[in-house]
């Protein structure tokens, strides 16, 4: 006669395994976003990090170069700057065989000057040019290939063209002047935005004779981080603002504003309006001003 006890195995049923799979999921709806909130809030940090330092470069450059901000290379006449130094094409024995431009980006040695290489002997790191928020667009003309060329100048940010090869000193308002903006890609290009388009400009609307930059609210810059980026300013600080934060005059522009959004090419508005939210179906270009950054 068997003696044996017969064990009973405890098993989950289909509906505890049902409840556990549901609250897994509720879990994972809750805490996914929060992680991926965590990771952009590290890469913002980071971008803030970079662009401050680039800012304190760029004062330290002043500093030794007669209290001269960087240069860029710029039409003699018009003083239109070579915006998009590095993609130059072709970029002679140097250029990229594959998408153009120079192998080497704004520090190629062949490239147009520009402000990325004026400053890289005190940035000494070219990753503190590269936001890790922004798109790499490898594969279109232009574009940043880290595989192909490891030691490329590449960057995240842009230069403020009215402030290229200004003294220091003749920055009236130096906390609140932008230098460096971010932009949505990563790229060869030492970029420079806005742009002077003419070193003496004359018109009645708004009225005025002297320097004239356009190019200030971009739809491809400042809204990295929900509508909102860090920004470089003159005296080497840098911070963090809503795209509608920034105005106007924080670029360098001291007269009213010509031509923008809904306003036709009659009409002004002051250099204190700020930026639109995310800039969309509007003539980027055309909206202008007076640049005398003495006069802000």
């Amino acid at each position: 006669m068997n003696n044996h006890k017969v064990s009973k195995r405890k098993a989950f049923t289909l509906i505890e395994l049902l409840v556990v799979i549901a609250i897994i999921a509720i879990l994972a709806a809750i805490l996914f976003p929060v992680f991926a909130q965590a990771k952009m809030a590290a890469k913002k940090t980071a971008a803030l990090s970079n662009i401050k330092q680039l800012a304190l470069a760029t004062v330290m450059y002043a500093n030794d170069a007669d209290d001269t901000l960087p240069d860029q290379d710029s039409d003699p006449v018009t003083g239109f700057p070579f915006w998009t130094a590095g993609s130059e094409n072709p970029c002679g024995a140097d250029n990229d065989p594959v998408t153009g431009g120079c192998q080497l980006g704004f520090m190629d040695p062949l490239a147009h000057q520009n402000w990325g290489a004026e400053i890289y002997p005190y940035v000494k790191s070219s990753d503190l040019y590269r936001d890790a928020a922004q798109n790499e667009q490898d594969g279109t003309p232009w574009s940043y290939n880290k595989n192909r060329y490891s030691a490329a100048g590449a960057s995240s940010y842009t230069f403020n063209g009215i402030v290229l090869k200004t003294p220091m000193t003749q920055i009236s308002a130096p906390s609140d002047v932008i230098v460096y903006q971010a932009k949505i890609n990563t790229d060869r290009e030492a970029l420079v935005q806005p742009t002077i388009f003419l070193k003496s400009f004359v018109t009645s609307v708004p009225p005025g004779n002297g320097p004239a930059a356009n190019g200030i609210d971009i739809n491809w810059m400042g809204f990295t981080f929900n509508h909102g980026d860090n920004y470089g300013m003159s005296d080497g600080h840098a911070k963090f603002f809503m795209r509608t934060r920034v105005q106007f005059r924080n670029f360098g522009i001291s007269s009213a504003v010509s031509c923008y959004e809904n306003y036709s090419c009659g009409q002004t508005f002051p250099n204190t309006t700020g930026l639109t939210d995310i800039p969309a179906n509007q003539n980027f270009w055309g909206a202008w001003g007076y640049c005398d950054v003495s006069a802000l």
